[in-house]
C-alpha cells in the first residue's frame, strides 16, 4: 500500500472527510487530495501534523507498511528516513551479536568435545598402589622388602635374628590397596596410626568415565546448534 493510500484509509477509519482532516492538519483540502492520490509527498512538518491528527506514533504508522516495497517512497520524509536508518543499524547490531553467539557456540563445542575425547580434564586411567604393612618410626620405608639387610650378625646368632625378624615381618604384614585417578609416580607415602604406609605402584588400567562421553555429546549438540544458527541467519535477518 502506498503512502497516499494509507492516508486515505486512516482518514476513512476515523470517519473524517477530506475537509475535516485538512483542517485538523492545517493544510488545504486540495493538497490533502494530492497526498491521498500520491501526486505529492508531504514535508516533514506536514507529515507530523497528519500523524498528530491520526493520533498515531511514527512506529504505529509504519507498522501498516511493507517496508521492503515502500521504503523508496517513505524515505523521502526525513523523520521516516531517520527511523528506518536507526532500525537498520539496530538490526545490524542484533545480527552481529547473533553471529558472534553462533561462533561462540562452535568454539565452546569444539573445546568440550576435545576435552571429553582427550580425557584431559577427567582422566580415565586408574592407578592401584599396594602397601605391605605399617612402617614404624625409624624404619626404612621399604622395610618389608629390605629387612634382611638389617641382620648384621652371622653364624647361629644371625640365624636366630633372621628367624625372629622373619616371623615379625610375617605377623606385621597387612596388605592394603589404594585406588586413585591421580598419578603419584612409583611410590606414595601416607601417614597412618603407628607410623606410615609406603605404597608402591602395582598396576594401572583404562576405565571409561561417563563425564567424558557427556562432554563429547554436548560438544556435538552445541556445534550443530552453531552451524544451524549460521544456516538460519539469512532467514532471520532478511531484508
Amino acid at each position: 500500500m502506498t503512502l497516499g493510500e494509507q492516508f486515505k484509509q486512516l482518514r476513512q477509519e476515523l470517519g473524517l472527510s477530506q475537509p475535516e482532516l485538512a483542517e485538523m492538519a492545517g493544510i488545504e483540502q486540495s493538497y490533502l487530495s494530492k497526498l491521498e492520490n500520491d501526486k505529492s509527498v508531504p514535508s516533514n512538518e506536514i507529515f507530523r501534523s497528519l500523524l498528530k491528527a491520526f493520533n498515531l506514533e511514527l512506529a504505529q504508522f509504519l507498522a501498516r507498511f511493507d517496508l521492503n516495497s515502500s521504503r523508496g517512497q517513505l524515505s523521502q520524509i526525513p523523520d521516516i528516513e531517520n527511523w528506518l536508518n536507526r532500525q537498520q543499524q539496530q538490526q545490524g547490531e542484533r545480527q552481529r551479536r547473533y553471529l558472534y553467539s553462533c561462533s561462540a557456540l562452535i568454539v565452546i563445542a569444539v573445546t568440550l568435545f576435545y576435552a571429553g575425547f582427550s580425557t584431559l580434564l577427567f582422566s580415565e586411567v586408574r592407578y592401584q598402589y599396594e602397601s605391605q604393612g605399617v612402617v614404624k618410626p625409624g624404619e626404612p620405608k621399604d622395610i618389608f622388602h629390605s629387612w634382611r639387610r638389617l641382620i648384621l650378625a652371622t653364624g647361629a646368632e644371625g640365624d636366630k635374628q633372621w628367624r625372629s625378624k622373619e616371623a615379625e615381618m610375617v605377623q606385621r604384614r597387612d596388605v592394603d590397596y589404594y585406588l586413585t585417578r591421580e598419578n603419584f609416580g612409583e611410590q606414595l607415602v601416607m601417614t597412618v596410626d603407628g607410623g606410615l604406609r609406603s605404597y608402591q605402584l602395582d598396576k594401572q588400567w583404562q576405565e571409561p568415565r561417563l563425564i567424558n562421553a557427556l562432554l563429547q555429546i554436548l560438544g556435538v549438540l552445541l556445534f550443530s546448534a552453531g552451524i544451524m544458527g549460521f544456516v538460519l541467519e539469512r532467514k532471520l535477518f532478511k531484508g
